[in-house]
């Protein structure tokens, strides 16, 4: 009988572990390359599926939120990002607000902008710093001449503490670039954004600026992270 219940018990367990919170299937690994592993599975409703990329770097966790925090060095390391920056919104708060993104895309295509509503959660007991964005049909800015406007996106960052030098992080994103381009190449955009990107964070990590920044944010939500 006991032997009966443990067998149950892992049975579920190894069930739950092919589950997400929100009961679609599980990650299907895709390859890991250069410290980072790449993810993807198909979403319900959409075409594109959505891939994520996770890899440990070696910076405190208060440094990388420092770097994501910095919206305007987003063309430092974001892929093909040429501009960005909060829009100023009377619902804006330090981590509640709209940013805009321009990204530059291989000719004869135009280049893509996106606003995303973007949504950050600090959890110091847990160690956690995550940040949600998802793409608006908004107005506040007016498209540009020969650019095409993404109203079809997600995206999320998770931040999490493995010691006092060493974060876990983990960049997951859907896009519908919209225009004439099908679901094939918004994916393989996506998934070089990810993997590029991520490369990227950890170089300008390491930017002796962000400790300081880093330092800040310990001020502004808690040294305990």
């Amino acid at each position: 009988m006991k032997h009966s219940f443990k067998l149950l018990l892992i049975l579920l367990l190894l069930f739950l572990e092919h589950r997400d919170v929100n009961g679609q299937e599980n990650w299907v690994f895709i390859e890991t390359n250069q410290g980072v592993t790449i993810h993807s599975r198909e979403v319900a409703g959409y075409a594109e599926s959505e891939f994520k990329g996770t890899c440990i770097i070696n910076q405190p966790i208060e440094v990388i939120g420092a770097v994501l925090e910095d919206i305007p060095s987003y063309t430092r390391w974001f892929l093909n990002c040429i501009q960005a920056r909060k829009i100023p919104d009377k619902t804006s708060i330090n981590l509640n607000f709209l940013l805009y993104i321009v990204v530059e895309t291989p000719w004869p295509l135009w280049n893509r902008d996106v606003i995303y509503e973007a949504r950050t959660r600090v959890d110091i007991p847990s160690g956690l710093i995550m940040v949600r964005g998802k793409a608006l049909q908004d107005a506040s800015v007016p498209i540009q001449k020969n650019h095409v406007r993404v109203t079809d996106s997600a995206l999320e960052w998770v931040l999490e503490r493995l010691d006092d030098s060493r974060t876990m992080v983990s960049f997951a994103k859907r896009i519908n670039i919209g225009g004439s381009i099908g679901s094939y190449l918004s994916d393989a955009g996506c998934r070089k954004t990810i993997f590029e990107s991520l490369l990227n964070l950890g170089r300008i990590a390491s930017d002796p600026k962000y400790a300081a920044l880093g330092k800040e944010l310990k001020g502004k939500y808690g040294t305990d992270y």
